[in-house]
């Protein structure tokens, strides 16, 4: 397996997946543990959604079948890492949704407790990787709590999360917690400069709320012009040049998590510089925006920001929403808590010219 995001000086060692460079507090101790044979059965590795935790999982499941680790990290030489390298590992078992599926079903799980049963056929581990745990529907769920509470075998179960908040208590409790931090800017910036060419990385950050991985990816298909039509278009919605429904209507022909992920960012920037009193001093479409959610009462704010994380928890259940009322709800909520916004700023204004 290719180092994801990674680059290859030619040795196999650095073609197989291996830690970032913000995750080795987490990789150390684990590896620790596994030498000193005390590495739980079953680990939840769980943060923020782009920085990197499915990497971390796949580079664990490849050190754990790696027959002669060096420097806790895989060989590259062993059959064990010439099958990773293949993708071709016996012992090593993905499961994802599949196709456009959001959900992870029951089927899928059966195949995992089949895998499980069976003996390693390398003579060593069986690691199972589950990403994200959360799209596990709830025979899925219920299904896998066996294979948690009695793994088959040498078997490790790495399991993904990015709302551990959506994954059944019963699953948690029988998983060890590794909580992922969002790297630190400098962390982030010195991996994701070399590989943003032609890109200002600092903004990509930001527009990924700090996730590396997430930034990155931002550069494949039109997302940054995506998010650009979407702060003109909620722009609009504010003096009334355009009509909330005509708006959602066109968002619908994306998906709207990426819509509902941009507007928090949005509203976290807003808040925020309404505590500072900073002073927006752009001129694009988003430092406009920013400077619209400046003049919005804070508690409207938050109110709308309540409704936005209850949109998003329906998008990343394993239920099947109603895509298009949920973003035509937010649009007509964004209309009138910015018009109401507007009108109160014209308002003052009128006011203070009458006092000139």
């Amino acid at each position: 397996m290719s180092n994801e995001h990674g680059s290859s000086n030619g040795s196999s060692r650095d073609d197989l997946a291996i830690p970032y460079a913000w995750q080795m507090t987490h990789w150390q101790r684990l590896s620790q543990q596994h030498m000193d044979q005390k590495l739980p059965h079953a680990l939840m590795l769980s943060g923020h959604k782009g920085i990197g935790k499915y990497h971390f999982a796949k580079a664990l499941g490849y050190y754990l079948l790696c027959l002669s680790p060096v420097n806790q990290v895989p060989c590259g030489r062993c059959k064990g890492c010439e099958l990773n390298l293949a993708e071709t590992h016996p012992d090593f078992f993905v499961l994802r949704p599949e196709g456009t599926s959001r959900v992870i079903k029951i089927d899928q799980v059966r195949q995992l407790t089949e895998f499980l049963a069976k003996t390693a056929q390398q003579g060593g581990k069986k690691v199972a990787v589950i990403e994200p745990v959360e799209a596990l529907n709830v025979n899925a769920a219920n299904a896998l709590l066996k294979s948690l509470e009695e793994p088959s075998g040498n078997s490790s179960l790495i399991l993904v999360s990015h709302v551990p908040s959506q994954v059944m208590a019963t699953i948690r409790s029988r998983c060890q917690q590794i909580a992922f931090q969002i790297p630190t800017s400098e962390e982030s910036l010195a991996w994701l400069t070399p590989l943003a060419v032609g890109q200002d990385p600092v903004y990509l950050l930001g527009c990924a709320g700090g996730a590396p991985l997430a930034a990155l990816d931002l550069l494949n298909g039109d997302a940054l012009e995506q998010r650009q039509s979407l702060a003109t278009g909620l722009l609009s919605l504010s003096d009334s040049s355009r009509s909330a429904l005509e708006l959602a209507a066109e968002l619908q022909r994306g998906e709207p998590l990426p819509v509902v992920e941009s507007l928090m960012q949005w509203l976290q920037l807003g808040l925020k510089r309404q505590v500072t009193e900073e002073v927006s001093v752009g001129n694009s479409v988003e430092d406009q925006l920013l400077a619209l959610i400046g003049t919005i009462p804070s508690a409207i704010v938050y109110r709308f920001w309540d409704k936005i994380v209850a949109v998003k928890r329906q998008l990343l259940s394993s239920a099947n929403p109603n895509k298009q009322l949920l973003l035509e709800e937010l649009m007509m909520d964004w209309q009138a808590l910015t018009r109401q916004s507007v009108q109160v700023s014209q308002s003052r204004q009128q006011v203070m010219n009458g006092l000139l």
